[in-house]
Formats: structure tokens, C-alpha cells, sequence
């Protein structure tokens, strides 16, 4: 087994491994990190070749500005690095493969650099664990909705009083749709902004999730659902599209409405319409805020608010980490 690598950044190739990669998602993609580099950010990539066919990839973009400015982000949530092709992601040696890529892309990247680093779902050991990295090993989960799942399963997995939302809303006239024009997008980013501020934690800014919306919106890998409380906007739910997966990225609400139940039935007509469009798995992110420092966080400690409106829905729940060097 020849394994070269290279940091030129062939497109073909980049999309070659998606193809085959059991675990590609948006994330992952070109589109994605154009849109990190469209606005200054860096980006840092390498790809693996065995017998040169191109087997997998490490992408990662350093923070130009804003709250994590410095920093290279390389994997999120929703999936980490390295990306591999099914055939080597399922080999007996995968793990020895992928720690020699993270080896060789940290020996071309993240000398010095303080970084944010999610190993592959797959992977049993990475090699930050190693001391001599000085990275802190941080636990989270994250969930999963199985959208090929029967409609009445699906519903019965909301449980009693997440059905009981449901019909609450319905029942009050909240309705909900796809709503991708601008005025829409602007009220989801007031929320967003106005929750970060109470919360006193990072938040992204406008003109970056402006692109966000923009770019996905108009080539068909997202959509902006609103949930309407007669004719006001009450939540919203920004979600991104690649292969057969959908992502509950960003959502935000307006506190005046919360007794119309919006989210609860925003979140049950994204899941019914888009299993009905086909789709195969709900990425619902993580279930637990992180926060970016340099020490470990435990990680059974206790799922806030924000985590058990995720587990409402009754998702598979997997159990993540990231490295964290500062």
C-alpha cells in the first residue's frame, strides 16, 4: 500500500472522495469552505492517495476574525477528519491510515497553531492523545434522527407531551414552510444575535451567515423554515442539505410566541416533509453548548435545555469528541 499525500487542492479529487465517503456531509464539502475563504478566512487542506487513487481528506479553515479569530477549526459536529473513502474507512488498518494523515497534516499545519480538531466518527484512537501534543480531550454527543423510519414511528418517538406541542400549535393556527427571502432571514438573525447577547457566548455575524444563506439557499443545499404564528414569523430553522442528510444548523425564536409551541412543530414538519422528499438522516448537532478553553469538560455532565429539545425527538444519540489545543 503506497500512500502518498498533497496539499494542492484538486477539486476532482476533493469530490472523488466525497462520493465514496460513507460519512460525507456538508461539512465536508468544497461549497462549504468556499464560503469560509469568500470572507477571508484560511484554508488548510490535504489529501490522501493509495496507488494514486484519492482515498481521503483533512480540510480546516483558520479564523481570519471574529470570536475564534486565530484559531483552526478542522471537523465540526456533524463529523470529523479524516474523511475516507468506504472501501480504507472499513479496512482493519483504518485507524493506522488516518492517524498517519493527521500526523502529516499536523506537521504541515499545526505547528504553533492553536486549534479545534473533531476525529472521524470511526476512528477507536486519534493520535492527540499522545501528550506530547498538549491538546485537552473534550466529550460531547451529538444526535441522529433515522428518517426511514415509519411516519407513525417517528411520531410516536416525540413521546406524550412532545405530541401534545404539536397539536398545541396546530391547534392555535401555527403553520410552517420553507421561506427563503430575505426579510425572513433577517428577523431568524435578529433572535440568533439578541440570544447570543443575553447568553453571553460567541454568535457568528451577519454578513457571514448572510453568505451562509445566500450561497446555500440559491444552489439548493439549504432552506430557511419559519414557523408562523398567524401571520407572525415566531421561529425559524436554518437547515443545510448534501446526499441524503439534512443538518439542523441554526434556529432562533421570538420569546413574545413561545406559548404558541412554534419550535416543536417547526422541527415535526421538517422532519415529515423531508422524509417524504426522500431523505435518510436528521443531523440534529450536538446536545450540549461546548465551550472553546483549555481544560477537559465532563462528559456526563447534565444536558441543558438546548440537548433535551434534540432528545424530545427521540434521535439515536452518538458520543463525540474534539482535541483542543490554546
Amino acid at each position: 500500500m503506497h500512500i502518498t499525500y498533497s496539499s494542492d487542492i484538486q477539486r476532482e479529487d476533493w469530490r472523488h472522495v466525497l462520493e465514496h465517503a460513507d460519512l460525507a456531509n456538508i461539512f465536508h464539502t468544497p461549497e462549504y469552505f468556499d464560503m469560509q475563504t469568500t470572507i477571508g478566512h484560511g484554508l488548510a487542506y490535504l489529501c490522501a492517495y493509495i496507488d494514486d487513487e484519492p482515498v481521503s481528506v483533512i480540510a480546516g479553515y483558520r479564523n481570519a476574525f471574529g470570536y475564534h479569530a486565530g484559531l483552526l477549526e478542522i471537523g465540526t459536529k456533524s463529523g470529523g477528519y479524516p474523511l475516507m473513502i468506504a472501501h480504507y474507512d472499513q479496512h482493519p488498518d483504518a485507524d493506522e491510515i488516518k492517524n498517519a494523515m493527521i500526523a502529516e497534516f499536523a506537521r504541515r499545519e499545526l505547528e504553533g497553531q492553536r486549534f479545534v480538531f473533531y476525529p472521524c466518527f470511526h476512528m477507536q484512537t486519534c493520535l492527540f492523545d499522545d501528550p506530547e501534543w498538549e491538546c485537552v480531550k473534550q466529550l460531547d454527543a451529538t444526535a441522529f434522527l433515522d428518517l426511514t423510519q415509519e411516519e407513525r414511528v417517528l411520531w410516536k418517538n416525540l413521546g406524550d407531551k412532545g405530541r401534545n406541542m404539536v397539536r398545541s400549535a396546530e391547534k392555535q393556527g401555527v403553520t410552517a414552510r420553507i421561506a427563503n427571502e430575505l426579510p425572513y432571514f433577517e428577523q431568524m438573525y435578529h433572535f440568533y444575535r439578541e440570544l447570543g447577547e443575553r447568553q453571553q457566548r460567541g454568535y457568528i455575524g451577519y454578513d457571514e451567515l448572510r453568505l451562509k444563506f445566500d450561497a446555500f439557499t440559491q444552489n439548493g443545499l439549504g432552506d430557511l423554515w419559519v414557523a408562523f404564528a398567524g401571520e407572525r414569523p415566531a421561529a425559524f430553522a436554518f437547515i443545510w442539505k448534501y446526499k441524503r442528510n439534512i443538518n439542523y444548523v441554526y434556529q432562533s425564536s421570538d420569546p413574545e410566541l413561545r406559548s404558541y409551541k412554534p419550535n416543536n412543530m417547526l422541527v415535526w414538519k421538517i422532519i415529515t416533509f423531508y422524509k417524504q422528499q426522500g431523505y435518510a438522516l436528521f443531523n440534529l448537532w450536538g446536545l450540549r453548548n461546548m465551550h472553546l478553553s483549555a481544560h477537559a469538560e465532563p462528559g456526563d455532565r447534565e444536558i441543558d435545555g438546548y440537548g433535551k429539545f434534540k432528545l424530545s425527538f427521540g434521535p439515536d444519540v452518538r458520543e463525540l469528541a474534539r482535541y483542543v489545543r490554546l
